[in-house]
């Protein structure tokens, strides 16, 4: 009987710890899905010229944002956010108002909403 009691006491617990939840692979799935975060910065006539002769230069993408950061795939929940990159750069577009509707290739319906723009760090 005792050997019986010494032998099924391990095995509870060890029963208890493979039983037990653990959050490893939800993180994991959702990090892969995701991708790198992105960096994106507000548009400066002075890195990326004047956006009147050079907006042909850039080309738009559309990144989505999930809790203030920015990636390249969707996941559910996620908000489309309409960008250019250019010389290896990602940023916001111009803030002028002639700039809407200026660029035909341009997804305005994904534009930038004021909470992108005061989350970017401005380039100096």
């Amino acid at each position: 009987m005792r050997i019986a009691t010494l032998v099924t006491i391990p095995l509870l617990v060890l029963g208890a710890q493979i039983a037990m939840p653990t959050r490893a692979p939800a993180q994991v799935s959702v990090t892969a899905r995701l991708g790198p975060e992105i960096s994106v910065s507000a548009y400066s006539q002075t890195r990326h010229g004047d956006w009147q002769t050079n907006y042909r230069q850039w080309k738009p993408v559309t990144l989505y944002n999930v809790n203030g950061h920015y990636y390249k795939h969707s996941v559910r929940g996620a908000r489309a956010v309409a960008v250019y990159q250019h010389n290896n750069e990602t940023f916001l577009p111009p803030q002028d108002k002639a700039w809407v509707g200026h660029d035909r290739r341009y997804n305005y319906k994904h534009q930038p909403n004021t909470d992108d723009y005061g989350r970017v760090q401005p380039h100096n």
